[in-house]
């Protein structure tokens, strides 16, 4: 009779016991654009509205996110606390995304633990390649010696067609001409033509035996532009 009426004591609990619906906390989650150039510099606003009873000390959330990191902390998750605007219990962070494409995974959910379960909302951003449409070359000398004797640091800047930062894994080939077009045969070293987050490629070149007053040209190509500097 004892087991009895503890089975049907726990049966009553667990009848009473509220199923919390995900509606309940949040009433919206959402990011400005769903598709973004994997600039390094573009950003998403990501909006979360929580429900109109949430709790005075319940309405933090943390945001998270795979890739980029939110302003302007520079970190992969940022807690904020929801705020009214225009009648809206509303938090809002701002992601950066980074130079990585792909897809970005944006998530939200409260900063307190429940007992009930866990209330997490997802959105996916697409991250497309931010690809080159030019390149600045900057030499540390417009000058260099022959045979050899010094060389030439060569950095290139590439932007896209916005003039915005370019996505990691942007290659490009650095070559050398005579005025005439043929190959000046010069050696490149500590290459960096791959470009990683700071949308920059790099070498340091050196010219063999030439007369005084020669041209050498330097290519960099995808897409082609060069710089010229005079052996000395």
């Amino acid at each position: 009779m004892k087991r009895l009426i503890l089975f049907l004591i726990a049966l009553i609990i667990s009848s009473c016991t509220k199923d919390t619906d995900i509606n309940e906390v949040f009433s919206d989650f959402s990011v400005s654009i769903d598709q973004v150039s994997a600039d390094g510099q573009s950003t998403v606003n990501v909006i979360a509205i929580l429900s109109s009873n949430a709790d005075y000390d319940r309405r933090n959330v943390i945001f998270k996110t795979t890739s980029g990191s939110f302003l302007p902390s520079l970190t992969e998750t940022a807690t904020v606390k929801a705020e009214y605007d225009n009648g809206k219990l509303t938090a809002k962070a701002t992601l950066k995304v980074s130079t990585k494409p792909g897809n970005v995974i944006v998530s939200v959910k409260p900063e307190f633990d429940s007992s009930v379960g866990e209330f997490i909302l997802e959105k996916t951003i697409i991250a497309v390649q931010s690809n080159v449409a030019s390149i600045h070359l900057e030499p540390s000398s417009y000058g260099i010696g022959s045979n050899y004797l010094t060389d030439v640091k060569v950095v290139g800047t590439l932007k896209n067609s916005s003039g915005k930062s370019v996505s990691s894994g942007q290659k490009v080939v650095f070559e050398d001409f005579l005025s005439d077009g043929t190959p000046a045969n010069g050696k490149f070293r500590e290459m960096r033509s791959i470009t990683a987050s700071y949308s920059k490629v790099s070498c340091y070149c050196s010219i063999g035996t030439f007369q005084i007053g020669i041209p050498i040209t330097i290519k960099c190509m995808n897409p082609i532009i060069q710089l010229t500097y005079l052996i000395q």
